[in-house]
């Protein structure tokens, strides 16, 4: 089964953790103002993601509570790297 293209990639940053999290977004992106908001009150958030060669989308559960720094950033298929 074929998936459709990712929207986007969202990073997370995660207390404790020297490294972000990625992850390929289906759907509609969050928007910056969603995430502070979400961080602000620590909301818990069902997304859709996707990994490559996977048979398609499934719902990944985030505690926004535990995230410091979330950023956005266009789908694209050439390596991901982190800061």
């Amino acid at each position: 089964m074929a998936t459709d293209a990712p929207s986007g990639l969202l990073y997370l940053l995660s207390v404790g953790k020297e490294k972000e999290l990625i992850l390929r977004m289906q759907g509609t992106m969050p928007t910056a103002e969603k995430l502070v908001s979400w961080m602000e009150q620590g909301t818990v958030v069902s997304l859709q993601i996707s990994h490559e060669g996977e048979p398609g989308p499934f719902t990944y559960v985030v505690n926004f509570r535990h995230v410091v720094a979330a950023r956005l950033a266009p789908y694209t298929t050439t390596r991901i790297s982190s800061f």
